[in-house]
């Protein structure tokens, strides 16, 4: 390889962002999971419903408008008292609204859903919103710091201590308020957290001209980031209106098992991208073996994990969930078919946005967003499972025209680089069949949770086999990737 991290602070930093990063999405994700079992198995798919339509607006800031808050700071790079308040400030003009209009709009919307929790939960999560401008100062002078251990720590607390909450609740006379004293104790749990670390807290004085240079900075990072995952948000609101309460309860409780493995198995690799740009760029080689690197890694975790769970999807839902979440089935294996065009459609925008595409990043996500969302509400479609596979079918698409716009830009061959991707491809597709047919022959009938063990053990024989048979140099790469010491 061309390139080289030269710089010793530079690649500790990096083994540390992806060891914690890792750490924090397996730890986050497996508690967060069991959390969700026990609770989904005390509380009726309406209730998760409720929760996921009071949620869709404001995650836009509780997230999305969190992170991208704390983006601007570090970009601006100045960390005295009175900047800090004048980022602090000028976040709360764009908090502030939301929250108003949440705490207004929720009886309105439970009217018009027939959902009367929602009149409830929404106003809760809409003062809420008032944290989120102190969370983001506080997150950058973590991050300012490289603090990747700080944060896994406190989003471990988080979890559990919101866990603990939600379930006290949830085997409770109050059990319709367990997930929703979840969210309120988990967030109270990282301002605690961080304000112990950071000891910082919002003041009167503000340095001239400071709202509006963070404001600037803050408006494009909020777009692209809530422009990337506003489609699981629309399509929650799209579902609410096609469907009911309970039919978006069981898309959530598809959903929340595919974040399982999507989170802990590709999250990491997104932390890579800056870094390794940063530390290569105007080296136009180096710059396409960082990507080439990445998405063949991607493929290499994504494409069993999705494929198996399309396969066994019927038996991790009879073992995971009450009866009354059967519905969940067809919905998970829809949601597993999108999930196995994670190489080709996930990483374009953030790929662009390290390469300095920022302005392609933006035309590209508004473009897909609108595309797939506008596919769902115009194509009439009889069950949940085939709008979700409606919903993605253009986002396919786009992936290859971002890949296209990529590689031109990377001077990469289109061709060469899909045959990188064809080894976890191959693997996973002989994964596939080989454990489909087993399940329906010689596993038919045999008892779910033992089905499902010996289809997953079998599935990860095969799929290591085949590329330790055919393509064996190339899986000791992304191994290697992964832990953070190779290309």
């Amino acid at each position: 390889m061309g390139w080289s991290m030269s710089e010793t602070s530079l690649a500790t930093a990096l083994r540390n962002g992806i060891a914690w990063n890792t750490i924090n999405a397996i730890f986050s994700q497996s508690a967060g999971f069991i959390i969700f079992l026990i609770l989904a198995r005390m509380l009726e798919p309406a209730v998760f419903g409720a929760v996921a339509l009071s949620a869709v607006v404001a995650d836009f800031i509780a997230n999305d408008g969190r992170y991208a808050g704390m983006d601007a700071i570090l970009q601006r790079g100045n960390f005295d008292k009175k900047s800090l308040n004048a980022a602090f400030i000028s976040l709360s003009l764009v908090a502030t609204p939301f929250a108003l209009l949440l705490f207004m709009a929720g009886p309105l919307f439970a009217d018009f859903e027939n959902a009367p929790l929602v009149a409830y939960y929404m106003p809760i999560f809409g003062l809420l919103l008032f944290f989120t401008p102190w969370l983001s100062v506080m997150d950058a002078l973590i991050m300012r710091e490289l603090g990747f251990k700080t944060f896994a720590q406190r989003n471990m607390i988080s979890t559990l201590a919101g866990g603990i909450a939600g379930i006290t609740l949830a085997f409770s006379p109050l059990a319709i308020w367990a997930l929703p004293a979840q969210r309120i104790i988990s967030t109270m749990a990282v301002v605690l957290f961080e304000f112990r670390h950071t000891g910082w807290f919002p003041g009167r004085h503000t340095e001239k001209g400071a709202c509006r240079e963070i404001l600037r900075r803050f408006l494009p990072l909020w777009m692209v980031a809530a422009i990337n995952i506003s489609m699981q948000r629309a399509a929650m609101l799209v579902f609410g209106i096609r469907f009911d309460g309970t039919t978006v309860g069981l898309f959530r409780a598809a959903d929340r098992i595919s974040e399982s493995l999507q989170n802990p198995l590709v999250s990491p690799l997104f932390a890579l991208w800056f870094p390794l740009m940063s530390k290569v760029r105007g080296n136009l080689a180096a710059e396409g073996e960082v990507f080439t690197a990445i998405i063949r890694t991607a493929a290499f975790v994504a494409l069993p994990a999705f494929t198996g769970l399309i396969v066994v999807a019927d038996d991790a839902v009879a073992l995971l969930l009450p009866s009354s979440y059967a519905g969940v089935a067809p919905i998970l294996r829809a949601v597993s078919i999108t999930s196995l065009m994670i190489p080709l459609v996930w990483f374009n925008p953030i790929a662009m946005n390290a390469l300095g595409l920022n302005r392609m990043s933006l035309q590209y996500s508004i473009a897909v967003a609108l595309t797939c969302i506008g596919a769902l509400v115009v194509i009439p479609t009889s069950t949940a499972g085939a709008a979700i596979l409606v919903m993605s079918s253009p986002a396919l698409v786009y992936g290859v025209i971002g890949n296209v716009l990529l590689l031109r830009r990377l001077n990469l061959k289109a061709r060469a680089h899909y045959m990188g991707l064809a080894p976890a491809a191959a693997a996973a597709l002989a994964m596939g069949v080989v454990t489909y047919y087993v399940q329906a022959t010689a596993l038919a009938g045999m008892h779910p949770p033992f089905r499902l063990a010996i289809s997953a053990s079998l599935g990860m024989v095969i799929y290591f086999g085949w590329l330790t048979c055919f393509s064996r140099r190339w899986m000791i790469e992304r191994i290697q990737l992964l832990l953070g010491r190779g290309r």
